[in-house]
C-alpha cells in the first residue's frame, strides 16, 4: 500500500538529476514561523543566521551533506542540480537564510550557490512545487530524489501520488548523511515513491 515503485531500467550507478531538499525541519532548524524576528545576517559567534532572539543554523548532518556538493567534493554528484521546495508561509525569511548560511564557514561559499532552482511559497508539492521544476529543468520525474520532513503533512506522500516517478525520502529529525546515502542507493537501485526502505538509517 505503500507507494514504492521500482524502475528497473535504471542503471545501478545512476544518481538523481535533481536533488530536491524541503528548508524548515530538513536542512535547519528552527523553522521559519517560529522566529522572533527577521532573519539578517550570518552571526560567526552564534553560529547561524540571527533572527531576533533566535539563530537559524544548518543540521549538522545537512552541512555534511551540502559540503558534498561543493567544488572537490563527493565526484558522483558533480552532475546533479540542486533545487530547494518549501512551503514556508515566510519565504522572504527562507531567502534570508539560503543566501547567509555557509555551507562550510572556513570556505564561505552559502546555502544559495548550491541551489539552481527556488520553489518556496505555501502550497501543495506534488501539485505545485514538484510541477512548477519539472517545467523549470526539464528533468523527468523518475530523475529527481527528495528529501523532506514531513513533520505537518506527509509532502513526501504528496509528491509521490502527483509526480509518479519521484523518490522521496522522509527526515523526521533533519537531513543526515546516514539518509541521504540510503536515499541515493535506493534511486540507484530504480526504487521510486516512497522509499521506505530507508528507514533503517533514520537515527
Amino acid at each position: 500500500r505503500h507507494l514504492l515503485r521500482r524502475c528497473p531500467s535504471m542503471p545501478t550507478a545512476a544518481v538523481p538529476k535533481l536533488i530536491v531538499f524541503d528548508l524548515d525541519a530538513c536542512l535547519w532548524t528552527p523553522e521559519m514561523y517560529e522566529l522572533s524576528g527577521r532573519p539578517t545576517k550570518y552571526d560567526a559567534a552564534r553560529g547561524g543566521v540571527a533572527a531576533g532572539g533566535d539563530v537559524v543554523r544548518l543540521f549538522s548532518g545537512a552541512a555534511a551533506v551540502l559540503a558534498r556538493f561543493l567544488p572537490g567534493g563527493d565526484p558522483r554528484l558533480s552532475s546533479a542540480t540542486v533545487a530547494v521546495a518549501s512551503s514556508t508561509t515566510e519565504p522572504a525569511y527562507a531567502a534570508t537564510c539560503l543566501e547567509n548560511l555557509p555551507v562550510s564557514p572556513e570556505r564561505g561559499e552559502t546555502v544559495a550557490d548550491l541551489v539552481d532552482h527556488r520553489q518556496i511559497y505555501p502550497g501543495s508539492k506534488g501539485r505545485q512545487h514538484f510541477p512548477a521544476l519539472q517545467r523549470e529543468t526539464g528533468v523527468p520525474f523518475d530523475q529527481m530524489l527528495f528529501f523532506d520532513d514531513c513533520t505537518y503533512g506527509d509532502n513526501c506522500g504528496d509528491v509521490a501520488r502527483s509526480c509518479p516517478g519521484v523518490a522521496c525520502v522522509r527526515t523526521p529529525h533533519g537531513l543526515t548523511e546516514a539518509l541521504f546515502d540510503a536515499g541515493l542507493a535506493a534511486f540507484a537501485r530504480g526504487e521510486r515513491g516512497v522509499l521506505d526502505a530507508v528507514k533503517d538509517a533514520v537515527k
